[in-house]
């Protein structure tokens, strides 16, 4: 079974994340950003054309170390945010998926 990308709304400042919530909204899916480890961009080819040259999408990627709002007191923890093709395109995965 292939698990795919949660939708995420994000908030950033300054160019980084800093908080998130999983789409649609559940009870435990808000999140505050206590860390930004790690930012890269990755190069992915759709399988359709593209306004990119090389006929792909180039994504924003951010390991971040975040914390449940509700429950500040437990430990962060780790998830890869990547922003595709163009703010507003968010998607979320656990950091040990």
């Amino acid at each position: 079974m292939v698990r795919s990308p949660s939708p995420v709304q994000v908030r950033c400042a300054d160019g980084d994340p800093v908080e998130f919530h999983r789409r649609p909204n559940r009870r435990d899916s808000h999140y505050l950003v206590t860390e930004v480890q790690e930012r890269w961009i990755e190069e992915s080819r759709w399988p359709f054309l593209s306004a990119m040259p090389v006929g792909g999408d180039r994504c924003r990627c951010w390991r971040v170390l975040a914390r449940r709002s509700d429950e500040p007191h437990l430990p962060p923890g780790e998830f890869v945010l990547r922003m595709r093709s163009g703010p507003g395109v968010w998607d979320l995965r656990w950091a040990g998926a």
